[in-house]
């Protein structure tokens, strides 16, 4: 069966219950055993790195990279062998990976959402101004590039790829599969508090409507890589991230800022960009 439409590549391959299921697994038992494997080098990595800000954001993007590269590499060659599917299929109808669609949504989604960070925490950009190191910075920038690159090309290619494929095959009503698609998203991130949920719940609306209309996972990969980084550089603690208890504060000024972006992006890819 040949398709030219990405929701529906699900259709190309073989899909029960436990194939799903298996990739998954096979996923987050990769993620376990790189977890624990690092975990016994932790006091020797962080040996290597100066004790202050910049060291730990070296560790932490270094860990990053090695755990999604990991999940990356199982998810991947599990889901292709068990569903019994060419790779790129959970890309794109494409044989090649379109790095021009990529930093496209770097760039431009890195810029909106910066605007949006300088109106809403302008104090932590001058924090980072105040403490800029153009040595530090290049180096995190290198290594947060492809840390969060990797991290974020993951979470595509698993929410807004092979969910979003397998949830076709049952639901048919594309506003409905979007919704649910952005709600599993939403629920991975509720553990930060009840406004990252929201936030992460209109992210993945915006992101799941640019990848059922361009038909590939590319653009919003970039921009997904642009979103992490920015704020782990700039505007937030990672290690304060992870370990801070659930909130349920919203903050209405970002989210309404953060909607008003993402539409914009939307409006953007569909004055600008064909299927």
């Amino acid at each position: 069966m040949n398709t030219n439409n990405f929701i529906e590549n699900a259709a190309l391959g073989k899909n029960k219950w436990w194939q799903y299921a298996l990739s998954i697994l096979a996923t987050v038992t990769a993620v376990v055993i790189v977890n624990v494997v690092t975990r016994q080098f932790i006091p020797t990595i962080k040996s290597w790195v100066p004790d202050n800000d910049f060291g730990k954001n070296l560790f932490t993007f270094s860990f990053i990279f090695l755990i999604f590269g990991g999940a990356l590499i199982s998810f991947i060659f599990s889901a292709s062998k068990l569903h019994q599917r060419a790779k790129f299929s959970f890309i794109s109808n494409q044989s090649t990976f379109s790095w021009k669609l990529y930093f496209l949504g770097f760039l431009l989604w890195g810029s909106l959402l910066f605007v949006c960070c300088l109106i809403t925490d302008y104090d932590k950009f001058e924090t980072f101004v105040t403490s800029f190191d153009i040595n530090q910075f290049l180096l995190l920038l290198l290594l947060g590039f492809l840390a969060f690159g990797i991290q974020s090309f993951f979470e595509e290619i698993v929410i807004r790829g092979y969910f979003l494929q397998g949830l076709h095959l049952r639901i048919k009503n594309l506003a409905l599969l979007v919704v649910i698609n952005s709600l599993i998203f939403g629920v991975l991130h509720f553990g930060y508090g009840i406004g990252s949920f929201l936030n992460s719940f209109v992210f993945a609306i915006a992101f799941a409507v640019l990848v059922i209309r361009q038909n590939r996972i590319e653009f919003v990969s970039g921009a997904h890589n642009a979103h992490n980084l920015l704020l782990a550089i700039v505007f937030i603690d990672l290690s304060e991230t992870v370990n801070a208890k659930f909130d349920w504060n919203i903050s209405w000024a970002e989210f309404g800022l953060e909607i008003l972006a993402l539409l914009f992006l939307v409006g953007i890819v569909y004055k600008y960009f064909k299927k």
